[in-house]
C-alpha cells in the first residue's frame, strides 16, 4: 500500500473511532508525544488522553447519542519526509442525546500526519464548520 493510501486508511480509522469511542483504537491512531492536539473551533485540547477525555467523550459522547464521521474530498498533500497534511470536507450523522433529534454538522477538517516507525500517526486536528 503507498503511503497516500496508508493516510486515507487513517482517516478512515479515525473517522470510525469517532463512531464507536473505543479508546484503545482512538488513542492507538494518535503519535507518541505529548504534542499532539486537537482544535474544534474555539476549543483546544491536549495530549491525546485529554484529547480522548474532553472532547471524544467530554463533547461529543456527552452531546450525541450516535455519531457518523463522514470524510468526503479527501486531499492528501505529502509534505518532506514523514509529514503530510489532508484536508477534507466532512459532514455527521448524529442523534442529538437531549432530545432524540437528528443532526449533522458540515465542515472541513485538517489532519497532520507524522511517519512514526514506517506506520502514519495522527499528530494534529483542526475542526471547523
Amino acid at each position: 500500500m503507498d503511503q497516500a493510501a496508508q493516510i486515507k486508511e487513517l482517516v478512515l480509522r479515525y473517522a470510525k473511532a469517532v463512531q464507536t469511542q473505543d479508546k484503545a483504537e482512538f488513542c492507538g491512531l494518535w503519535a507518541e508525544n505529548p504534542d499532539c492536539t486537537l482544535v474544534a473551533l474555539a476549543s483546544q485540547y491536549r495530549g491525546v488522553d485529554a484529547i480522548y477525555r474532553d472532547f471524544l467523550l467530554g463533547r461529543i459522547q456527552a452531546s450525541y447519542q450516535t455519531i457518523k464521521l463522514v470524510p468526503e474530498s479527501i486531499d492528501i498533500r505529502m509534505l518532506r519526509g514523514g509529514l503530510a497534511i489532508t484536508v477534507f470536507q466532512y459532514h455527521t450523522e448524529c442523534v442529538r442525546r437531549e432530545d432524540g433529534a437528528d443532526y449533522g454538522i458540515r465542515g472541513l477538517e485538517t489532519q497532520v500526519a507524522v511517519q512514526m516507525g514506517g506506520r502514519w500517526k495522527l499528530q494534529h486536528i483542526h475542526y471547523s464548520k
